[in-house]
């Protein structure tokens, strides 16, 4: 139910503050206050506070019950995404910052890719050539397998099968659920494949030696168009559920990029001084950095509209 505002109105008048003095006694006196007034105005009353009250105890309930829903985009039901709701006709948004809430080791001792499966945070290091299942977002390992390649640098979930991508063979793998079994694979566009993300049609792949990102057909090898990625080299891809958000291990920046283009909205710096991979949980950006960590970034709320 929407909140029925009250327009609160002065209370005007003269001699506002002037007070009668009645019963006087050698211990009490009875003040009454008896000024002259044109103009009621609205009443300092519990009612008109509870009312206030309740209105942002409902507010409150909104927000809470979108953050925590594990919201979905509208482009794709599987996938996380950043758009939450309206509120009186105003969009409400999270937006990443550079900041950090959390941040935590990698499993092992070149941390490289990351996705998130809607539960838990999955990553991938080419040193050991393994994937890791974490526990939720958390440096405790579920489990691991073995990675279908020796170099694994990218990975995203598109609400039903991983996605693993590989830098020494340049091949893109659709696993079978999140296991080591290979459905299908195909050759990246270019030879310098890194960073991958799913925008709920499309694959999106980067590569740092033609510094270019790339919409592929679906998941598959076709390529629908590319752009200039906004760095010398780009290394991670993420989608918010409205824009592509892109990293670069050259400038250190995070990119906020127009839905899926080349154009810039914003750009931050990352927490290190290399920013690997990207990937969202169900309301953070989460980051990898070559000193093996991983970062959790804040959101913040925003209207839009």
């Amino acid at each position: 139910m929407a909140y029925s505002r009250t327009v609160w109105t002065a209370r005007i008048g003269t001699f506002l503050n002037k007070f009668l003095k009645t019963n006087e006694t050698s211990t009490s006196v009875e003040l009454t206050n008896d000024p002259t007034i044109t103009t009621a105005g609205t009443p300092f009353s519990v009612d008109n506070m509870n009312k206030i009250e309740q209105g942002i105890y409902d507010a409150h309930v909104v927000l809470d019950a979108n953050i925590n829903q594990n919201v979905k985009s509208t482009a794709s039901p599987t996938f996380v995404g950043l758009t939450l709701s309206t509120l009186n006709g105003l969009s409400l948004r999270l937006k990443p910052l550079s900041t950090i809430k959390d941040s935590f080791a990698g499993p092992a001792t070149q941390l490289r890719g990351l996705a998130f499966d809607g539960t838990n945070l999955i990553s991938c290091d080419p040193n050991t050539d393994l994937i890791y299942i974490h526990d939720g977002i958390s440096s405790t390992i579920l489990s691991s397998f073995a990675s279908p390649s020796l170099t694994p640098v990218g990975l995203v979930f598109d609400g039903t099968n991983l996605i693993s991508s590989d830098a020494g063979t340049n091949m893109i793998y659709i696993h079978d659920g999140i296991s080591s079994t290979i459905l299908s694979s195909f050759a990246s566009p270019s030879t310098g494949l890194l960073g991958i993300t799913f925008d709920g049609t499309n694959l999106i792949s980067c590569d740092d030696s033609t510094d270019r990102i790339y919409i592929h057909d679906g998941i598959s090898s076709t390529i629908l168009s590319s752009f200039v990625a906004p760095g010398l080299y780009p290394t991670g891809l993420a989608f918010d559920g409205e824009n592509l958000i892109s990293s670069d291990a050259d400038t250190s920046l995070i990119y906020i990029h127009d839905g899926i283009s080349s154009t810039i909205l914003s750009s931050f710096e990352s927490p290190t001084t290399q920013v690997l991979l990207l990937t969202f949980s169900n309301m953070n950006l989460i980051s990898s950095s070559n000193n093996n960590n991983i970062y959790v970034h804040n959101s913040t709320i925003e209207f839009i509209g």
